[in-house]
């Protein structure tokens, strides 16, 4: 059997025409053109191409982009899970300043590299619709061997060859196709034929499905703004992940401050403990059970404490992307360059605010975009209403001569020319798609409205909050200044014995708890500012130390000293004033009665 298959395939060289050779190179160049490394090669030619044409067309500008980590040049089938266990058990001692914490998180976190993936997946999607539109080939080979009773070989092969195009502004479509079947007895009856047969079509609809409202047209449409909407989403995306990096940093660095003063309290607590064991008197030993039990709350501050930053720093690792086995070592620097830029303030009213984030919010923008899509959508429904009507044209050479295939006689060539009427007999899924866009209208339509109320409520709220941190910071300067004075004063009176211990502990426990709430104060702060520049859309989130932003907003001058008659005299909005009532009247005087 395999001598007889040997000699039909050299039988087949010599008798096979040329169009069966050409069709079998094409056939061989196809199956061994392409690798898998070179179709990720084109894709992410053509993705990143789309990618930056959208950047550029959103923001004016392109950036480097690329999806691919340390593992996208390996073999996915090379990489064990054991390795991944391995690189999450590593060790070492990282020393941390705020910008290598951002550069880090760039490069390693797990939900920073999703976010790039799906704009990507936006990209490939666009690229599908587009290729809906482009110049589709195709192409079947089905060669065939056959023994016959007789002991007679044939060989038959059936090719075609084909291309389509569809009209994106027309909603019509041009076809092409080259059909070539091919019998020879390759032994025996020495008989043989050979068809040709080259076909062109054209439809065009003339109601339902023409324009650019038609369904397959407007999947492209939707698939370009969902590039746009993607684009914008990881922009925004871009700006609140820096952001929240920065306040998880500020949030461990005031934690850090919180633990060296919660230490010194401790500290404070221990010689308060020796004096009052030191002392000899009636009340020793009350004392010196009150100044012990003031020890151990302030010794339990202080571990509760270190827990807790050690916890809020696990979970900062997890959001660099960062084995949680690895030693943080945190620089200080950026709450010193804070604490002396001052709290920077937002000169905006609510009013002004909202009118830019109307025009520079970018998730505003695209439910903006959105009710648009929503309104589209009803002409696209409305179209699939409408009766069909298509206008149809073909024209076919058919022939049996090999020689013939660039020269033929027009004569032979058949046309024809039609309409195909689609009456509107059921249009019952067409009517409640209809309806259904309406619908979806509506919703889109209040979704807008809520997103845009919002906008207004969330900008009035964070102007309210800064103004409220700010006052509340002015005061906790005054209250660290005033407790400080008051700690010195009964520790020199409770040496004297003027003064008992529980007033001492008192004094020690306000000292504390206004340091610790000034840290929060000033942290707080910052982070509602930078929240606030994120919901208006204004913050730059690439700009050099942008979460004191230098350059971009009116400089920050230094928290001058607080003056404690200025800040403890300082007016504030009384409850007639707030809510625009009338003022009580006042109980009538003696001399009045």
């Amino acid at each position: 059997m395999t001598t007889e298959l040997l000699r039909v395939i050299d039988a087949s060289k010599r008798h096979l025409g040329g169009v069966s050779l050409y069709v079998f190179s094409v056939l061989v160049a196809i199956l061994t053109g392409c690798s898998n490394l070179e179709y990720k090669r084109q894709a992410d030619e053509e993705n990143y191409a789309i990618i930056r044409a959208v950047e550029e067309q959103v923001f004016g500008r392109t950036n480097d982009f690329t999806i691919d980590t340390k593992y996208s040049g390996r073999d996915p089938q090379e990489i064990p899970a054991s390795e991944l266990i391995e690189d999450r058990r590593s060790s070492g001692e990282v020393r941390l300043d705020l910008d290598s914490a951002l550069v880090m998180a760039y490069g390693n976190s797990r939900t920073y590299q999703r976010e790039k993936e799906d704009l990507y997946l936006a990209a490939l999607s666009l690229s599908n619709q587009r290729n809906v539109f482009g110049s589709i080939w195709s192409g079947r080979i089905n060669p065939n061997v056959e023994r016959e009773a007789d002991g007679d070989v044939r060989l038959e092969s059936a090719t075609s060859l084909g291309i389509s195009k569809r009209l994106y502004r027309t909603g019509g479509t041009i076809t092409a196709n080259f059909a070539n079947d091919l019998l020879r007895f390759v032994t025996g009856d020495p008989r043989r034929s050979l068809a040709n047969a080259l076909t062109i079509s054209f439809t065009q609809p003339l109601l339902r499905g023409r324009g650019k409202y038609n369904a397959t047209a407007d999947r492209l449409t939707q698939a370009e703004r969902d590039v746009i909407y993607a684009m914008r989403d990881y922009t925004q995306f871009q700006k609140t992940f820096a952001v929240d990096v920065v306040n998880d940093y500020y949030t461990l660095l005031g934690s850090k401050n919180t633990i060296r003063n919660n230490y010194a309290n401790y500290l404070r607590g221990q010689e308060s403990t020796r004096r009052a064991q030191a002392r000899q008197g009636v009340d020793s030993k009350r004392n010196f059970d009150l100044a012990l039990q003031q020890e151990l709350v302030q010794k339990n501050a202080y571990i509760d404490s270190i827990v807790r930053y050690q916890n809020a720093l696990d979970r900062f690792k997890d959001r660099l992307g960062i084995p949680i086995s690895k030693t943080f070592l945190l620089d200080d620097q950026p709450f010193t360059d804070l604490e002396e830029v001052g709290l920077v303030p937002v000169d905006l009213s609510a009013e002004q605010a909202y009118a830019i984030a109307v025009t520079n919010h970018l998730p505003t923008l695209n439910e903006i975009d959105r009710y648009q899509d929503s309104k589209r959508r009803i002409l696209v429904a409305a179209n699939a209403l409408r009766p069909g009507l298509d206008i149809t044209s073909s024209s076919s050479l058919n022939w049996d001569r090999e020689e013939n295939y660039q020269s033929f006689d027009v004569d032979e060539v058949r046309a024809n020319m039609g309409l195909i009427l689609d009456l509107p007999l059921n249009r019952v899924n067409e009517r409640n798609s209809y309806r259904s866009a309406l619908i979806n209208f509506e919703r889109q339509l209040r979704s807008l409205q809520q997103t845009l109320d919002d906008r207004r409520r969330v900008i009035q709220e964070a102007l309210r909050t800064l103004d409220q941190t700010r006052k509340n910071f002015q005061n906790f300067e005054l209250g660290v200044a005033i407790a400080e004075r008051r700690v010195e004063e009964l520790e020199l009176r409770l040496a004297a014995g003027s003064v008992d211990q529980q007033s001492y502990i008192d004094a020690q426990n306000s000292l504390i708890d206004q340091q610790n709430r000034r840290i929060n104060a000033i942290v707080s702060y910052l982070r509602t500012r930078l929240q606030l520049l994120i919901d208006i859309g204004t913050l730059d989130s690439v700009g050099n130390r942008f979460w004191l932003a230098e350059g971009s907003e009116p400089a920050a001058t230094p928290p001058a000293a607080v003056d404690p008659n200025a800040a403890a005299s300082s007016p504030v909005v009384t409850p007639e004033e707030l809510f625009q009532e009338e003022p009580a009247p006042s109980a009538p005087t003696q001399e009045q009665q």
